[in-house]
C-alpha cells in the first residue's frame, strides 16, 4: 500500500534566522529553516502550483520599533505626563513606515521575480503577497507541501526552509505563512454535561459553599466585587473577542445561558465581524463551539450592557484538490489567522476599535518561529498605542505539559505560552476556590525563553526569584526571561456553560481571562463616561499601583511535566514541577485576582 504521508521519527523544529554563510551578495540565502517536520505533523505531497497563498512580509525596523515601545511605556504609565495619550491608525503608520529605500528594495525584489502589482499590497512595515504556491516557490527558492495535524485535523500548505537574497536579510524580519506550524489551542478544560446544575446565591453576597462547586456569573460578580454594577452602554467602551482553532458562537446557546445565569441580560445580543474570511457556524453541528461560547456567555454577561464584537478568524479556505488529497470538508489552507487577526485590528478606525481585546488562546513558544515571535508581538505592542488593553491567557499546562525542548536534543525544560509571553499583553493565571482562593493546579507560568523581563515587573519578579525560587529548576527555565502571568483570575472546571444546547461545565485560564477583560471593559465605562481615555495597555499601571486593589494569592501551586507531549509523545517528567504561589507576584496567580471596587477606585482617579 502506498501511504501518503511520511512521519519524521525524530519530531524537533529547531529554527534560526539569517543562517550565516559565504554567499556572493544578491545571492540566495537560506532566511529560516526547520530541521524536521514539527511533532504531531505529516508531510503529504507537494502543493499544486495554483493554490493560493497569502505571504506576510514584516519590515525589519529595530530603531523605530524600539521607539515605539519606549513611546507605549510612557503613555501606559500614570504617573507621566503622556498618560493616555494614544495614537490613532494613521499616526501609527507614520511612526513606523520604513524608510523609502527599504521598501523599495523589497518591492523591486518582487517584482524582479516576476509578482504581478495587482498581488502585492504595501501597508508600510508589512508588504503581503496573495499569489500562487509556483511563484512564492520561485520567490522563496523552496518547495510547499501539504501537512496534516492528526489530532487537529487540519491541513496546511508550509515549507521547512526558504531563502532570499542576503541583500535582503538586513530589511526582512519574517516572511510567513512558511516555518510556521503552531496551532492556537484553546485554554478551556472541558467538563460534564449535566442539565441539573442548580442557579443559588446572589452578585452582592458570595456563598462560599455553593461558589466552591459551581463558578457562576454571580458567584464571579460577588467574588470579585462587581456586584450588580452595570456598564454604561452609551459611554463609547467595546470589549473585542476573537476565535481561533475553527472556534464558532452560537446565539442560541447565550440566550439559554443568560436565560438561566444572567437573567439581568435577557435580550443581549452581540456583533460577528469576518476576519481572514471566517465563517461562524451556528447549527447544531458547530462541534467545535465551546471555548467560543464560554468567552462570549461570560465576558457578555460580566460586562453587561457593554457593547461585544466577535470576531470569527479563518483561513483562506478551501484548496485546490488534486487526485492525492482526500475530498473532504476539514481539508483547508490555513493561513496566519493569528497574525492576520491583529493586522486586521490595529488598522481599525477609533470607532470601530475595541479598548479591550480577550484572547483565550496560546501554544508553546517552541513551537512558533522566532522571526514570527517577534512580529506577533510587535503588533500587540501596536494595539497597546492604540489604547488597547490585551488580555490574554496563561495556558492551562502549569510550567508546561510535556516539557521536552524540539529543537532535535530533547532537553527537559519549562515551556512558556505565547502570546502570553509577550510583554506587551496581560497574562492571565488561574485559581481554584474560594474563601480563600488558591492557586489551580493548571495554570500557565514560568519565564519567557524569547523576551526580556521588562522594567515595569523587575522588581517583583526578582523578588520572587531570589526569595522563594532560588535554585530549585536551575535550567530548566530562563532566569531573565519575562514572568508569567501578571494576573489570575477563577479558573476550576466549575463553570457552567451551554454548548449546543446542552448545559455543562467548563474551565481553565480560557475562563479566567474573559473575566479579567470585562472588568477592565467595567473600568472603561466608568472612565469614558467621565471623559477620561481608556486604560491602555494595563500592566505598567498594574505592577505600580494597582496590585494594591488585587487580592494576593498565597496558597497553593502549579503542576505540570508529566510523561507526555501534547502529541502524545513520551517526554522526560519533572519530579515535583511547578510555581508556588506566595506573597507579592508568583509565577502560577502573578499579582493576584481582582477587587473590583477598589479597581475603580484607582481606576478613576488617575
Amino acid at each position: 500500500m502506498l501511504h501518503f504521508f511520511t512521519r519524521y521519527m525524530v519530531p524537533c523544529a529547531s529554527v534560526f534566522t539569517s543562517i550565516a554563510g559565504a554567499v556572493p551578495s544578491g545571492q540566495l540565502k537560506v532566511f529560516e529553516q526547520l530541521t524536521d517536520v514539527p511533532d504531531g505533523w505529516y508531510r503529504g505531497v507537494p502543493a499544486p502550483a495554483l493554490a493560493r497563498l497569502k505571504l506576510h512580509i514584516a519590515i525589519r525596523q529595530d530603531d523605530k520599533h524600539a521607539f515605539l515601545q519606549e513611546e507605549l511605556l510612557k503613555i501606559s504609565d500614570p504617573e507621566h505626563e503622556l498618560y493616555g495619550q494614544h495614537y490613532d491608525a494613521h499616526e501609527l503608520d507614520a511612526l513606523l513606515r520604513p524608510e523609502p529605500a527599504t521598501s523599495s528594495n523589497v518591492l523591486s525584489w518582487l517584482e524582479e521575480q516576476g509578482i504581478p502589482a495587482m498581488e502585492i499590497e504595501d501597508n508600510g512595515d508589512w508588504i503581503s503577497v496573495d499569489t500562487t504556491v509556483a511563484r512564492a516557490e520561485n520567490l522563496l527558492d523552496t518547495t510547499f507541501y501539504f501537512f496534516h495535524h492528526a489530532e487537529d485535523k487540519i491541513w496546511r500548505i508550509r515549507t521547512l526552509e526558504y531563502s532570499i537574497p542576503d541583500r535582503l536579510h538586513p530589511y526582512i524580519q519574517m516572511i510567513q505563512p512558511t516555518t510556521h506550524f503552531a496551532r492556537s489551542r484553546a485554554n478551556q478544560q472541558p467538563g460534564p454535561t449535566s442539565n441539573s446544575i442548580p442557579v443559588y446565591g446572589s452578585a452582592t453576597k458570595l456563598n462560599a459553599t455553593y461558589c466552591n462547586t459551581t463558578t457562576s456569573a454571580d458567584c464571579i460578580r460577588a467574588l470579585y466585587g462587581i456586584g450588580d454594577f452595570r456598564a454604561n452602554a452609551s459611554s463609547g467602551s467595546r470589549l473585542g473577542i476573537p476565535a481561533f482553532a475553527s472556534q464558532n458562537v452560537l446565539r442560541g446557546d447565550l440566550a439559554l445561558f443568560v436565560d438561566k445565569w444572567a437573567p439581568y441580560a435577557r435580550g443581549a445580543n452581540f456583533s460577528i465581524t469576518s476576519v481572514n474570511g471566517g465563517v461562524n457556524n451556528e447549527s447544531t453541528d458547530a462541534i467545535w463551539a465551546s471555548e467560543a461560547n464560554m468567552d462570549i456567555q461570560y465576558g457578555l454577561t460580566l460586562a453587561y450592557p457593554t457593547p461585544v464584537d466577535f470576531y470569527k478568524v479563518g483561513g483562506r479556505g478551501p484548496v485546490i484538490h488534486d487526485l492525492q488529497l482526500p475530498d473532504r470538508p476539514g481539508v483547508l489552507n490555513e493561513q496566519e489567522p493569528f497574525l492576520e487577526y491583529l493586522q486586521y485590528m490595529v488598522n481599525l478606525t477609533n470607532d470601530k476599535l475595541p479598548q479591550v481585546i480577550s484572547i483565550s488562546y496560546g501554544e508553546d513558544e517552541q513551537t512558533h518561529p522566532l522571526s514570527y515571535m517577534l512580529s506577533v508581538c510587535q503588533l500587540f505592542a501596536k494595539l497597546g498605542a492604540r489604547g488597547v488593553s490585551v488580555i490574554t491567557s496563561s495556558g492551562d499546562g502549569g510550567p508546561g505539559d510535556g516539557c521536552m525542548t524540539n529543537d532535535g536534543q530533547n532537553k527537559t525544560r519549562f515551556m512558556p505560552q505565547f502570546p502570553s509571553s509577550c510583554p506587551w499583553v496581560t497574562s492571565v493565571g488561574g485559581t481554584g476556590q474560594v474563601l480563600p482562593e488558591i492557586a489551580e493546579q493548571l495554570s500557565g507560568g514560568g519565564f519567557s525563553d524569547v523576551f526580556a523581563r521588562p522594567d515595569y515587573q523587575r522588581t517583583q519578579v526578582e523578588t520572587y526569584l531570589n526569595g522563594t525560587i532560588k535554585d530549585k529548576f536551575k535550567g530548566l527555565y530562563n532566569r531573565t526571561g519575562r514572568g508569567i502571568p501578571d494576573v489570575a483570575a477563577q479558573a476550576w472546571t466549575t463553570f457552567p456553560i451551554f454548548h449546543l444546547g446542552q448545559e455543562q461545565l467548563s474551565g481553565g485560564t480560557s475562563a479566567a481571562t474573559p473575566t479579567w477583560a470585562a472588568i477592565i471593559a467595567n473600568l472603561n465605562s466608568e472612565r469614558l463616561s467621565r471623559g477620561q481615555k481608556p486604560l491602555g495597555f494595563l500592566n505598567p499601571w498594574l505592577y505600580n499601583t494597582a496590585y494594591k486593589a488585587l487580592t494576593d494569592i498565597t496558597q497553593g501551586s502549579s503542576h505540570g511535566c508529566d510523561n507526555v507531549t501534547n502529541a502524545g509523545q513520551d517526554a522526560p517528567g519533572v519530579p515535583g514541577a511547578g510555581w508556588k504561589a506566595v506573597k507579592g507576584w508568583d509565577a502560577v496567580t502573578g499579582l493576584g485576582t481582582p477587587n473590583f471596587t477598589k479597581l475603580l477606585d484607582l481606576a478613576v482617579e488617575m
